[in-house]
This record gives C-alpha cells, sequence and structure tokens, in this order.
C-alpha cells in the first residue's frame, strides 16, 4: 500500500505513476477504484460497471502500477475462459504492450507468448488464464494484484480453488464486470458477492454506468438508449449501460415509458385539474398485500379528454404496515386532500382479497366503500397495448409521487421465452386434502361453490383452473405434517403471515387446520355477542319511544 511506502521509495513511485500516465491515465469514474486498491488498502474490490466505462484498460494500469511499485508481485489476469484471452487482451497488445518501447526496456519487461505472461525486471509478473482452468489454479502462489474479468462468467470452481491462495498470502482482489440480469445462474450469487464485499471492512463497491466514461460521447449513448427503446430491450440498456441488475431477460413491456414525457410534478398535475375540476372522476386501486407488498395507486380521469393522471401512490412493504389499518386511512387522508367528498371516490380491489372488503365494511365502511375488480388474465396483453396506446398518445401521466409505480413499470418485462410474467402462479398437486364444510377432498375435486376452510372461515370457491406441469417441492413440519407443492407457494404463518415456501425459516409457525378452527370459533364468538349488543340497543330505542 502506498501509504505505508519509505521516503527513500517515494521518488521511485512518483517517477513509476509519471511513466504509467504518460501512456494511459485513469478517469474521475476510475480513480476511487485506485484508491481503494493503492491507498486505502482494500482487499476485496468489486467493481459493477457499464460496457464503454473502461474496466479493461483500468484493470491493465492496475495490474502495470502494482508489478512495477512492489516487486516479486504474482498478479493474475483471469478472464471468464482461457480461449478468450487472446482476442480480449493479448492479441490486440492491450496486455503486453500497456507500455511504449522504451518502458518496458526501462523496466525490463519481456513477454512470454507461450502461457500469456508479462514480466517484470523487479521479479514480478502478470499472467493471464481462464476460469475453466480451475484444477490448475491450486498451484498458483498470488502475492500481487488479482483480477476477476467479467465476473458474472467465472467460473465459481475457479474461485474455489484459487481463494485459499489469496488468503496465504492476503491478496487483494479486484473483480469487474457488468451485472448479470435475473435469469442468470449467477444473479444470486453476484448479489451475495456485492453484499459480503459491502459489508466487509475490508471491502470497497463501486457501481460506475457507462456513460461515467468522458472518453465517449453522450451522443453516442442517447443514440444507443434510443435504438434499444425502440427495439423493446430497454432492458438491455439498464443491464448493459446503467450496470443496472435489472428483474428478466425479456423484452421490456413498455418500452415507450419515458420520465420526461410521462411525469410531471404533482402541483403541476392537481393545477391542471383544479382547471376543470367537474371534469373529473376520482378513483383508486387496492392490490392488498401479504408479507410482500401492500399498494395502492390514486388518480384521476377526465371523463371528456379521456386522459389519466396517477397523482400518487402507497406502497406498504413492511409486514406492520402492510395491512388495511394502516394502508386504508393513508389512502383517506392523501385522497381528501386531492378531493374532499370521498363519496365521489371510485375503489376497486383485487376480487380475491375477500378479506379486503371485510375489513374495510368493518372499520371504514363509513367513509369508503370499495368494488371488487376481477383479474381479466386471458386478456391480458390486450389491457396492456391498451396502456401502451395511453403512453404513446400521452395519455397517461404520473405525477413526480409515483416512483415506485414508475420503477414496476420500467422494470416490466417478458421473459426469455416472450411470454408475459405471471406472479404467484403457484399450485398444490391434484391429491393435496382440503378442508371444506362438508369434511376434506382432494383439490383436484374442489368444484366451484365449495365451502373452504381460509383464515376468514370458510370462504366460497369462486373460479379454480390447472397450471400445467411443474416441479414439485416437499413441505415437512417437526409435527409431521407433509405438503407437496410449487416452488414460490405462499404459506400462511402465525408469526409472519404469507411468507413464500423458499422464504420460510426454521422457527415459523404454518397455520394448521386447528388455529384455523379455533380462529373460526373466536370469530363467531365475536360476531354473536356484537349481535347481541345490537339486538340490546334496539330493544333500549324501543324503550325510550315508548316511554317518550
Amino acid at each position: 500500500m502506498e501509504n505505508n511506502i519509505s521516503d527513500d521509495k517515494i521518488k521511485y513511485h512518483a517517477q513509476v505513476l509519471a511513466d504509467l500516465h504518460s501512456v494511459w491515465k485513469p478517469h474521475a469514474g476510475q480513480i476511487p477504484i485506485g484508491k481503494a486498491l493503492f491507498m486505502d488498502g482494500k482487499k476485496r474490490v468489486m467493481l459493477q460497471c457499464g460496457r464503454k466505462f473502461g474496466k479493461t484498460e483500468c484493470v491493465i494500469y492496475s495490474l502495470y502500477r502494482w508489478c512495477l511499485l512492489y516487486p516479486n508481485s504474482y498478479s493474475y489476469y483471469i478472464a471468464p475462459y482461457k480461449d478468450q484471452i487472446r482476442d480480449l487482451v493479448w492479441s490486440n497488445g492491450r496486455m503486453p504492450f500497456f507500455l511504449t518501447d522504451e518502458l518496458m526496456k526501462k523496466y525490463g519487461i519481456k513477454i512470454n507468448n507461450s502461457d500469456f505472461r508479462v514480466i517484470f525486471g523487479n521479479g514480478s509478473f502478470i499472467r493471464c488464464d481462464g476460469s475453466d482452468n480451475f484444477e490448475k489454479s491450486r498451484g498458483y502462489s498470488a502475492t500481487g494484484l488479482c483480477v476477476y474479468d467479467e465476473l458474472k462468467d467465472i467460473n465459481p470452481k475457479f474461485h474455489h480453488a484459487f481463494e485459499p491462495n489469496l488468503a496465504i498470502t492476503d491478496a487483494p482482489l479486484l473483480m469487474v464486470g457488468t451485472p448479470p440480469n435475473s435469469s442468470d445462474p449467477q444473479f444470486d450469487e453476484w448479489n451475495r458477492v456485492k453484499d459480503e464485499i459491502t459489508s466487509s471492512e475490508v471491502g470497497a463497491f463501486f457501481h460506475r454506468p457507462s456513460m461515467a466514461n468522458p472518453h465517449v460521447s453522450k451522443e453516442y449513448f442517447i443514440r444507443k438508449e434510443a435504438e434499444l427503446r425502440a427495439k423493446s430491450e430497454y432492458w438491455k440498456w439498464q443491464q448493459e449501460y446503467l450496470a443496472e441488475l435489472v428483474r428478466a431477460a425479456g423484452n421490456n413491456i413498455f418500452p415507450m415509458l419515458d420520465k420526461k414525457k410521462h411525469i410531471r410534478s404533482y402541483d403541476e398535475l392537481i393545477n391542471t385539474i383544479r382547471l376543470s375540476h367537474k371534469h373529473w372522476d376520482w378513483f383508486a386501486a387496492f392490490d392488498p398485500g401479504s408479507a410482500k407488498c401492500f399498494a395502492v395507486v390514486i388518480g384521476a380521469v377526465n371523463r371528456y379528454s379521456k386522459q389519466v393522471f396517477i397523482l400518487d401512490e402507497i406502497y406498504a412493504t413492511k409486514l406492520e404496515e402492510a395491512r388495511v389499518s394502516h394502508v386504508v386511512p393513508k389512502f383517506i387522508d392523501k385522497a381528501r386532500q386531492i378531493h374532499p367528498i370521498m363519496e365521489d371516490w371510485y375503489c376497486v380491489y383485487d376480487y380475491a382479497a375477500t378479506w379486503f372488503m371485510n375489513e374495510v365494511q368493518d372499520h371504514y365502511g363509513e367513509e369508503i366503500s370499495v368494488h371488487p375488480c376481477q383479474k381479466d388474465l386471458k386478456n391480458k396483453e390486450n389491457k396492456l397495448s391498451l396502456i401502451k396506446e395511453m403512453l404513446l398518445k400521452g395519455f397517461l401521466i404520473m405525477s413526480d409521487k409515483c416512483e415506485k409505480l414508475y420503477w414496476e413499470m420500467e422494470k416490466y418485462a417478458t421473459d426469455e421465452n416472450g411470454k408475459i410474467p405471471k406472479e404467484d402462479d403457484h399450485c398444490f398437486v391434484g391429491s393435496t386434502l382440503i378442508t371444506t364444510i362438508n369434511g376434506k377432498k382432494q383439490i383436484k375435486d374442489i368444484i366451484v361453490g365449495d365451502l373452504v376452510l381460509t383464515r376468514n372461515g370458510y370462504k366460497k370457491v369462486l373460479k379454480k383452473w390447472e397450471n400445467g406441469k411443474k416441479q414439485i417441492y416437499k413441505l415437512k413440519t417437526n409435527t409431521g405434517i407433509e405438503i407437496n407443492l410449487t416452488l414460490g407457494h405462499k404459506i400462511f404463518t402465525l408469526n409472519r403471515g404469507f411468507v413464500k415456501v423458499e422464504n420460510l425459516k426454521k422457527g415459523d409457525v404454518l397455520c394448521t387446520e386447528r388455529e384455523l378452527k379455533l380462529n373460526l370459533m373466536g370469530r363467531f364468538t365475536y360476531c354473536f355477542l356484537s349481535l347481541k349488543t345490537k339486538i340490546l340497543q334496539a330493544i333500549l330505542d324501543v324503550l325510550k319511544g315508548l316511554q317518550g
């Protein structure tokens, strides 16, 4: 590390930097990376960057700098595959001839083409290899800087074999690359490494979009973004140029979405509405959540021009906030600020969440009424086409308060097969036993109209469908209960509400038939007492009338 060098080496270090910078100088976005390695002594540095950022030059510069400053540094440049070395950094001269002939002679640098090695006169070297050569990596002695280029494609077996060598010598590791998307097998591993580095005292994480490179014209990036949007490939722009972790590698469903066209300030939209207040109708759409999210969008539609303004949103993701008692009062407060007459608001909710309607009627029935809105899954593409048309014609505008809604629409993409993603498309196997009011039945034998036991008592089955063949997983409790279901299915727990099966933890308490029936008994007792109180109150009113 440069902050530990002795005074008699300062001149040498200054000369090395001067020589390196006469050939190539890092730009402002790259300087902090060098500082983390050479000044701060970070041992694990991760660079998540876009294309054209200049990562390869930054990597080669760092390797040369390390080897020149610290004698006997055995440094390694690792690409995903050994066959890539020649095309990536060798045949084009980027690695072997990074310095001029004069400087190579000055520092005694020689090139070994047979094993892609740059050898320095001070005993250091840079060796280039591929992560597919993981068995050989066990014998590497790493005393200098080591680099993983295109991290998402590095074979995990290489790191598993190579990491002990880094630990022995306390050698630094620089990992660089464009991030994967959620369909990539390395997506979760990338996030794990990122979290590990950001939480470590010896780690440093850098996120750099392509535009951080001042040597590439802004016009190029403007053209590239427009090109990918036109191809409905905005996800590529996000992943490869903004260096973001995107949800899917499919085509963006709303490629025409543009902040400049579709986002305006909240005050501007409210003022526009006030100019023709009587022409507007008010609406809110509730998507009652479980353990994941409870979302509400609040808007207005002009009944003459058909223009739609999405004015505000509620996005409750914490378990304690994703409740009717938190969301509905918050909505009422926001709605009254926009249009104080609550009777004018038309509120809809996902028809499957009948519990939501019940709770709203019980606690807020005097203030708002909600109406079920049935999902038309068969015509989903038609509905999306309508939204696209509205966006293209400027009929759909969001306020700057709708950050989450815009984010959701921006990320919304088809999968790698071009299919529109379906959330919560999860099932039980056909032989799963379901408790009905008439006893147990296999789920395949359940019909529309059957009363089945839920956490809100016995409820009528409104719809039944099959989702084809899927991989089956077995869930087993400590009491011996076994359930066969698909991954992603939500299970109701007594301690955390609804939780996807893959997110269940040891200690979670599942809501079984026994708890459901006890809960139902409690609800019946409460309803009976409430009814008794109302009857008594009615009798008192009659008596008062007779006395009057």
